[in-house]
């Protein structure tokens, strides 16, 4: 649950928010609307991304450690949305990509980078990883020993 509220409702507002910074730095004189239109679509284009790099996320949990899985996460996303951002430019205008829209793609990956790692980290469940590592055994642990084939001598020190 923790991951689908992170993934869903987080990732996307801030991408949003990130958006709207931007264009209010660029626009400073003319009225909000142009602002609005972007936060909102930058949170609509972001939604599918994000929900599909929440998946991966959830699947990732089960055998890398947070952290890793975080600057994995964020890739994922960051390439998302670049293929997001460059499919619908050929779908709608032409099938070759000139590299204005080449960077722009690479821009909207670069807003979407620092969101999904940080809901990756905000939905670990550290609980489940302490117990998953505290069941393995440890090989500095006195009372591990290896298993010993059938017929071999078991020598004691």
């Amino acid at each position: 649950m923790k991951r689908t509220v992170a993934f869903l409702l987080l990732g996307p507002s801030l991408v949003a928010l990130a958006v709207s910074m931007v264009a209010a730095a660029i626009e400073n004189r003319i009225d909000g609307g142009l602002i609005a239109v972007c936060a909102m679509a930058s949170f609509l284009l972001t939604l599918p991304v994000s929900a599909i790099t929440g998946l991966l996320d959830g699947y990732l949990a089960r055998g890398l450690p947070a952290l890793l899985r975080a600057f994995l996460t964020a890739a994922i996303g960051m390439t998302g949305a670049i293929g997001v951002v460059l499919a619908l430019f050929m779908m709608m205008f032409s099938p070759t990509v000139p590299p204005e829209v080449m960077n722009g793609a690479l821009c909207a990956g670069f807003f979407l980078l620092l969101p999904m790692g940080l809901c990756s980290l905000l939905s670990n469940d550290s609980a489940r990883e302490e117990a998953v590592m505290n069941h393995l055994p440890s090989p500095l642990n006195a009372s591990f020993t290896l298993p010993q084939p059938k017929g071999a001598r078991h020598t004691t020190p």
